[in-house]
This record gives structure tokens, C-alpha cells and sequence, in this order.
């Protein structure tokens, strides 16, 4: 016999997809490029971001707490990025003069020095005197052609002649990998403080993640003299790779509904990128422990009765700090991933109100702010909602100050839907127990 409370996630998982398909149904029939292949890709992507921080603050939410210093602690985790990265350069002495130079039409322009030097990388500079200064231009990498290597550059440097004397500057920077698993373990850190500051000192959730919210974002401006920052042409391998897509998949109709073809019958390939990876890897672990493993059931007692679940042995403190350590990791992970996309950070606004797409999403993926109920994919459901609102107000030509009104109401609609499905299930059971 199933119980109310499966009943009522049943019932709420049912509805948050079934919005979810009547968005993509209707801004699709309002304008058909909602479902071309580009926008598709996009879509993807930012559900994955969203719904990775998305999944750390349900977890905090289904033990009967909140997050709110998400979006701080992306943009503080951002910034620690770039610092921990600490692009620099390092000069030569003059490496030689033009042989040779290139500038075809499309793509890189390509350099040949009149004497062997090392291998370059992506980011490295190639220095010159220009017309009243000193000039840079960016490399991109080296080919070889006929036994001769040949730098590219992006930058068509126009001032750049045959016979020029130049100089090169070396990119150097942290290892990425070693700088992710730092910024990570900040992030793990800051979850763990948060909650023993819950478990310990006995502080309201709410209490402590705004002080956070405020703390960070100022930590964040602080370190940075509220300066934008960000790694310039370093990492570019790193970034391609994180950025890019790891395969693609066939879908039917999309071609004839966006307009791009006349065929109903034509297939169109979507690119799947890697951020969608991370979140399927993220959301199949945390689906794991909460449906399939003893902790699981433990963190959504924790959070039904706080209290019943001590007396019965089980260690409500450490799952409630070890909720909050996934929501610290994930925001870092979060955050790390945000600076790839963008480049760069602006500590005063970047996570601007991601804490508050979080906790929607969660609630109307189904986590209940009372604690103790959460689903997984329901939380992916609510952050794709989410996105999908947002796009369908950019393609549908909406203006932009509407996207939080239309936010809201959906959020406010799924709060009343899911306490009218409580209170139904609530008669429902009670009747029943009348009739038995």
C-alpha cells in the first residue's frame, strides 16, 4: 500500500514535468525557433549549471534548512579561481625576425620566425615594436607545413612585417585540475562551517547563509578591489574541453518546427555538452543515496522529525553537515563552471539571485521547505522549467523585466499546487481510515 507522503511526490513529480512539456509546447508553437538545434544546446547547458547547484541546496532543504549564500559563493569561488590559476607571463629575449607572414581572408594569421624556438601553446604573446609602442599578439597554437612551423594568431597584427624583430612571452599558470580540486575543497570547507554553525551553535539556517550570502560577495569584492577578473587567453585546452560537447543526438520534428526544413520526416542533431555529463554523474550519485542507500533514508527522516530521528540513533548532525558540504561543493563546482562559460567574473553581480533559481527550482521539483520530501530528477525537472521559462521569454521577444514576474507566479502556483495535493491526500487518507 503506498503512503501518503509517496503519494504526494508521486503526484507533485507528475505535475512539474507536465509543466515543463506545456512550456516547450507552447512557446514552440508561438515561435518555432524555441526548438532549434542551437537553442536546444543552450537549453541544455544551462540546466545543467543551474541544476547542479540546484541538487546541493535540495539536499539542504530536505533536512528542513536553506542555502542562501549560492549565488555569493559562486562569484567568491570564481574569484578564487582566477587567483589560484595566477596567469602570468614570463619574457624572452628576442627569438628572431619575421620570415615570412600570412593573412588569409578567413581564419588565423599565420607567422614564420627565421629560427627554431620551442614548441607555443594557446595564450602565449609574441611581442614587437609597433608604431609608438610596444605591440602583443596573442598565439593560438603552431602548425607544421613542409618542414616548417608556422605560428597562428587570431589577431591579423597588421603592423607586423616581414623582417620585424620579435620577442615571445611564455603563459604560466597553476595546473587547472590542481586548482579545480582547491577551489573545490573551499567550497567543501565553507559547507562544512555552515553546517556545524546549524549543528552546533545552534543557528538558524536562514541566519547563517545570509551572513554568508553578505560575507562572501564582500570577500569576493574585496579580493578583487571589485575589478572584474578573469584568465584571458589562458587555459584555452581546458576551456574547450569543459565547454565543449562530448557527442550528439538525433531528435525527430525539430527541423520542420524551427524552420529550418521543409521535412517533417528530417532528423536534427543536438549537441550534448559536457556541463550535461557533470549533472547526469551529480544526479544519478545523489538519486543513488537518497532512494537507495540507509544514509538516504536517514537525511529525509532528519528532516520529517529532527528529533524522532535522534532518539532513534540515527546522527542527525553529521548528515546535516554533511548536507551542507554538497551544497558548498556543488556551488563551487558551480562556480568554477560558470567562469569557464563566461571568462571572467564581476564579483559585485555575478550569482546575482542564483541562490533564489535554486531554491525554486527545488520546491518545484518537489522538495518541500518543512523538510523531509525531495526528489532528484524532480529538482532537474524544476531547474529545466526554470530555464525554459526564462528562454521562452527571450525568444518569445518578452521584456525583460517580466522574467521575474513570470518566475514568481510559476513558483507561487506550484507552492498552492503543492499544498492543495497535500491537504487532498491528507482528506483522502483520513477518510479512508473512517471507512476501514
Amino acid at each position: 500500500m503506498n503512503s501518503p507522503r509517496l503519494n504526494r511526490m508521486r503526484g507533485k513529480n507528475f505535475g512539474i514535468f507536465a509543466l515543463l512539456i506545456a512550456i516547450v509546447v507552447i512557446a514552440t508553437w508561438l515561435e518555432g525557433n524555441f526548438v532549434a538545434a542551437a537553442n536546444l544546446k543552450t537549453l541544455i547547458r544551462d540546466t545543467s549549471l543551474y541544476g547542479l547547484i540546484s541538487i546541493g541546496v535540495a539536499m539542504v532543504i530536505i533536512t528542513g534548512g536553506i542555502d542562501l549564500s549560492i549565488g555569493s559563493l559562486i562569484a567568491l569561488c570564481g574569484v578564487m579561481m582566477v587567483q589560484v590559476i595566477d596567469v602570468r607571463y614570463e619574457r624572452y629575449d628576442a627569438i628572431g625576425r619575421i620570415a615570412a607572414i600570412e593573412r588569409p581572408d578567413e581564419g588565423d594569421t599565420r607567422i614564420r620566425i627565421d629560427t627554431g624556438i620551442d614548441p607555443v601553446r594557446a595564450g602565449d604573446r609574441m611581442v614587437y615594436a609597433g608604431a609608438f609602442n610596444e605591440s602583443k599578439a596573442y598565439l593560438t597554437g603552431q602548425v607544421e607545413e613542409d618542414d616548417n612551423v608556422w605560428l597562428t594568431t587570431g589577431n591579423p597584427a597588421r603592423s607586423l612585417q616581414t623582417g620585424t624583430e620579435v620577442s615571445l612571452e611564455r603563459i604560466r599558470y597553476t595546473n587547472p585540475l590542481l586548482a579545480c580540486g582547491l577551489v573545490l575543497l573551499a567550497g567543501a570547507f565553507i559547507g562544512a562551517l555552515h553546517g556545524l554553525l546549524v549543528t552546533r551553535a545552534h543557528l538558524q539556517p536562514f541566519v547563517v547563509t545570509l551572513c554568508g550570502l553578505l560575507v562572501y560577495r564582500g570577500l569576493a569584492r574585496v579580493w578583487t578591489g571589485d575589478d572584474q577578473v578573469g584568465l584571458g587567453s589562458a587555459l584555452a585546452d581546458f576551456k574547450a574541453t569543459v565547454t565543449g560537447n562530448v557527442f550528439e543526438f538525433p531528435l525527430p520534428l525539430v527541423a520542420k518546427l524551427s524552420g529550418a526544413s521543409e521535412s517533417w520526416s528530417e532528423w536534427t542533431w543536438i549537441a550534448f555538452p559536457f556541463t550535461g555529463v557533470l549533472l547526469i554523474i551529480v544526479a544519478f550519485a545523489a538519486w543513488v543515496f537518497l532512494e537507495h542507500s540507509v544514509a538516504g533514508r536517514h537525511l529525509l527522516a532528519v528532516g520529517e522529525n529532527e528529533e524522532a530521528a535522534r532518539f532513534s540513533g540515527i546522527r542527525t548532525e553529521r548528515l546535516i553537515v554533511m548536507a551542507y558540504i554538497v551544497s558548498g561543493l556543488l556551488a563551487a563546482l558551480a562556480g568554477i563552471l560558470f567562469l569557464l562559460e563566461w571568462n571572467s567574473v564581476q564579483p559585485g553581480s555575478s550569482g546575482n539571485f542564483y541562490e533564489l533559481y535554486a531554491i525554486a527550482a527545488a520546491v518545484l521539483g518537489g522538495c518541500s521547505l518543512r523538510g523531509g520530501r525531495g526528489a532528484v530528477f524532480g529538482v532537474i525537472a524544476g531547474a529545466a522549467v526554470m530555464r525554459c521559462l526564462y528562454k521562452a521569454i527571450v525568444v518569445l521577444g518578452i521584456e525583460q523585466q517580466w522574467e521575474m514576474v513570470i518566475i514568481g507566479g510559476a513558483l507561487l502556483a506550484s507552492v498552492l499546487f503543492d499544498e492543495i495535493w497535500r491537504r487532498y491526500q491528507l482528506w483522502k487518507s483520513a477518510k479512508s481510515v473512517a471507512t476501514n
